[in-house]
């Protein structure tokens, strides 16, 4: 598989460690940012660069917090989570590929980031593993 490029938008730096570890052996390129505002710009700089990502992989909590309260500011719009970074990327990319994976999925916050434009929304009871194989087929996908 060619080399492709991924960004990891999720609060949690284990998340990203987890994630990272099962995806390396698809020989793809992974960036990191931990709130939206700055994946937003890494995104951004990624195009201008030429290395636009090939995929997005997309928390909903970017808060840093899992309060209850930290939670409804998000959910509410009152601090950017993942459906204002996704609404954000479409407006630099409106072909940006993005897929969330989130303990939130199934919740209407899930639902909220499909009608943003994310292509899936996996909630993480599928595994780290289980979430890096549907990356590997979305690649594939992607390469045909």
């Amino acid at each position: 598989m060619a080399e492709k490029v991924i960004l990891i938008v999720d609060d949690e730096e284990e998340a990203h460690e987890l994630i990272k570890e099962y995806l390396v052996r698809l020989n793809v390129e992974i960036y990191s940012a931990f709130k939206g505002k700055e994946e937003i710009e890494m995104y951004r700089e990624l195009k201008a660069k030429g290395r636009k990502p090939d995929i997005v992989i997309m928390d909903l909590n970017l808060s840093g917090s899992n309060r209850f309260e930290d939670l409804i500011r998000q959910m509410r719009g009152d601090e950017i989570d993942g459906v204002k970074a996704t609404k954000e990327i479409k407006k630099i990319d409106p072909d940006a590929n993005v897929i969330g994976f989130t303990a939130y999925a199934h919740l209407e916050w899930g639902e909220m980031l499909k009608k943003m434009g994310a292509k899936e929304v996996f909630g993480r009871e599928i595994g780290f593993g289980g979430f890096a194989k549907k990356i590997e087929s979305i690649l594939k996908k992607n390469l045909s």
